[in-house]
């Protein structure tokens, strides 16, 4: 029997090893490496789509690939591998989102011990993370390469030719094509780029008529289609299906949303199966041949503008869109339009997130440089009977003519949403953008303005749903904004008044159960909807930009309080306050001058205070964001990292930003104490901590057996209902002069025992 400290020794060497690598087939063999030589097993394999892709134990060339197949496929504890005799055969299963089996095998019978089992399963959930953390940074590197193309409008084939390489690289597939209608015969499509394909398999397609193949089927139902026996469908392209193509799936490439071609992947493996991941990959990637094209043939006609001054008149200097007074005007023109007609009129009201951070944080030409941008992805996912303009600031908006249901309208968003995911180029940063749209239809006798306010509620509502999304006007909306903006405004004045309190929770030093610190929780006192909590209203501030004078107001208050409790002997001197601070406090100007000044203020050392950070902070700006937290690592605060496990942390985000503690997440701590796996995860993330020389501190402790637990693993610190509830300072001091929180019963075995 093993022990936990060495399961989760061993699950901790595991992450590192896997996360060290650089690409997917090389965190495949690391996986399969290090699983085999800490089950002490002579033989490893990692099968996917029933091939085998990874194996140890075997010279190169020599793997009995079929059998190792078929021992990591069965469920049979034993099993015999080659000619080699019996094994003893441990395996897990896990998605990569390709269903995947990793196996180790071990010469002999004698079975494996089930913490052996555990430790395995683990590794399997590790390498399933990993590598699929792995397809994403390789997507968004691909398609920031071929949307760097486009914007410098490279040559349309070498664009074509980047996507079908693209495309080949992430799904993995044997045959890549894309073909497009042949401009002189629409009734025929013609290979334009492949990936896998002879000289005279291409010869042999290089034309079809529209329809035929699984291109040609994407093209007509004008949506994704995937076969799963490829020569049994009575459209195949028999030169393919002889070959022995078995599976393939086809996504439509559309010219303002028309079908114009189509990108196809195909395999020969039976078992290939496409899951939801894949098939929304080759959608992406199809919708980067729309924009190419769309953008190839639309480049001419933006030179044939109307004359100079009546474009000045009428359009965005910077960005060179309609202006608010033409999008008006067009507006207008489409109302009366569908008036006549039996069609619809819709808009797009589309508000850049967190715009602010960019101008703040790297200066307004960067900011208009990412509106720029911004305006150019946007009028190339729109169809030139539609108008996008840009209304001032971070507004934008979209007429759609022409709609026939609010599910045209949806997609319309969705294209546009798709359209900003890829990295912009703002100054000497890559932004990534998100923004909230609004859309409004008009119906009966709808007047511009009022659709367009309409389409503006919406996308409050929007913002207010999570940002990064869209959300369809509903009568009641507008109601509901004006109620949201009186609550902004009650919040504002409770910071200008005095509104606001802080209750504190402790955090204690797990030996000892002795307080070290307190964790500063803000609370409003709402006139009429008493204590809310910050959940209540703390998304609201972030929304209205609230969040920088709610954030000032906590931690000069968090100083103030410490300093009395300290002047009148209620805290131990090394007391320290722990504060919550935004991403929009973060990258504020200033900010670190602004918490020397509380402190000086209040009198206290840098060491007096914990400034919390959660995960989201790295995926806004990552250089600013250094720049930031260094400049109050020098100040001689103390950094946290919250929520660790939950976000977008990383072992490379960990060595580069200053952070001193990890807090790791309730989620992590509420079985520790009965489910061997979390125990087994939350001690790899205190034996990584220790490694990198932080300090760990567990979120959420209720109970006894979980403090018990943590002090086995290692974890120093720790907070929650076990020690005390957040609470007004009046009864947190009562618990601060304590020389000890209720304590737990001491672990009956050592860190090294067995479990």
């Amino acid at each position: 029997m093993f022990s936990e400290s060495w399961a989760a020794q061993q699950l901790a060497e595991f992450l590192a090893a896997v996360a060290a690598t650089s690409d997917e087939q090389a965190a495949l063999e690391a996986a399969v490496e290090r699983a085999a030589e800490a089950l002490e097993a002579e033989v490893g394999a990692l099968v996917r789509h029933g091939q085998l892709v990874a194996s140890v134990g075997f010279p190169a060339g020599y793997e009995p690939a079929e059998s190792l197949v078929a021992v990591a496929m069965s469920e049979e504890p034993t099993a015999v591998i080659g000619d080699l005799g019996h094994w003893s055969v441990l395996r897990a299963s896990f998605s990569d989102p390709t269903p995947s089996r990793l196996m180790v095998a071990r010469l002999g019978e004698e079975p494996f011990a089930r913490s052996e089992a555990g430790l395995l399963v683990a590794m399997a959930r590790v390498l399933g993370l990993t590598v699929g953390s792995l397809r994403r940074q390789m997507m968004l590197e691909r398609l920031a390469l071929i949307q760097r193309a486009i914007a410098r409008r490279a040559p349309l084939q070498d664009v074509l030719d980047a996507i079908a390489q693209g495309t080949h690289e992430l799904l993995g597939d044997e045959v890549v094509g894309l073909r497009l209608l042949d401009p002189n015969d629409p009734s025929m499509q013609a290979l334009r780029s492949t990936v896998g394909m002879d000289a005279q398999q291409i010869a042999a397609i290089r034309r079809s008529a529209v329809g035929e193949g699984i291109g040609g089927a994407a093209m007509v139902e004008n949506g994704l289609v995937v076969w799963t026996d490829y020569p049994r469908n009575a459209t195949a392209l028999p030169p393919i299906a002889e070959a022995g193509l078995k599976t393939a799936m086809g996504a439509p490439i559309r010219e303002e949303g028309v079908p114009v071609g189509s990108l196809v992947v195909g395999s020969y493996r039976p078992e290939r199966h496409y899951s939801k991941v894949e098939q929304e990959t080759l959608e992406v990637f199809a919708e980067q041949a729309s924009l190419a094209i769309n953008d190839a043939r639309t480049v001419d006609a933006l030179h044939r503008a109307v004359d100079e001054a009546t474009h000045q008149a009428l359009h965005d200097p910077l960005t060179g869109l309609p202006n608010r007074a033409l999008f008006v005007d067009r507006l207008e023109h489409a109302i009366a339009r569908a008036s006549r007609t039996d069609v619809t009129v819709s808009v797009l009201f589309i508000d850049i997130d967190d715009f602010k951070l960019v101008n703040d944080g790297l200066g307004h030409t960067a900011g208009d440089e990412l509106l720029v941008e911004v305006a150019r992805r946007l009028a190339e996912c729109v169809r030139t009977t539609d108008t996008a303009a840009r209304l001032g600031g971070d507004e934008f908006a979209v007429v759609l003519e022409d709609v026939g249901s609010d599910i045209e309208a949806v997609a319309a968003a969705r294209r546009v949403l798709d359209a900003l995911q890829t990295p912009i180029r703002a100054g000497t940063e890559d932004v990534i953008v998100g923004a909230s749209v609004g859309i409004a239809i008009a119906s009966g006798d709808t007047e511009a303005g009022e659709l367009l306010r309409n389409a503006d509620v919406a996308m409050y509502r929007a913002k207010a749903s999570g940002k990064g999304g869209s959300v369809v006007f509903e009568d009641e909306m507008y109601q509901a904004l004006i109620d949201r903006r009186g609550f902004d405004g009650q919040l504002n004045h409770a910071i200008d008044t005095g509104g606001l309190c802080l209750h504190y929770q402790p955090i204690v030093d797990l030996e000892d159960g002795r307080p070290v610190g307190v964790e500063a929780l803000v609370r409003w006192d709402h006139p009429t909807r008493g204590l809310l909590a910050p959940d209540q209203f703390v998304g609201a501030a972030e929304e209205s930009g609230l969040i920088i004078p709610l954030g000032k107001w906590v931690l000069d208050e968090a100083c103030r309080q410490l300093a009395a409790w300290r002047d009148e002997g209620i805290a131990d001197p090394d007391l320290y306050v722990s504060v919550n601070v935004s991403a929009g406090e973060l990258l504020q100007p200033g900010h670190a001058a602004a918490v020397a000044s509380a402190l000086s203020r209040h009198g206290l050392p840098p060491s007096a205070v914990v400034l919390e950070i959660t995960e989201t902070v790295f995926v806004r700006d990552t250089e600013l964001t250094g720049q930031r937290l260094h400049a109050l690592k020098n100040l001689g605060v103390r950094l946290a990292l919250d929520d660790f496990g939950t976000g977008y942390s990383s072992l490379a985000y960990l060595r580069r930003f200053p952070v001193d503690i990890l807090k790791i997440d309730k989620s992590f701590i509420d079985d520790v104490a009965v489910a061997r796996g979390d125990a087994a995860l939350a001690h790899a993330i205190v034996d990584l901590a220790a490694a990198l020389d932080l300090q760990t501190l567990a979120e959420g402790v209720e109970h006894a057996d979980q403090v018990t637990r943590l002090r086995m693993i290692g974890c120093e610190l720790a907070q929650g209902f076990f020690y005390g509830r957040p609470s007004p300072p009046g009864e947190i001091a009562a618990v601060l002069g304590r020389a000890a929180l209720p304590a737990a019963p001491r672990p009956a075995l050592a860190l090294g025992s067995h479990v």
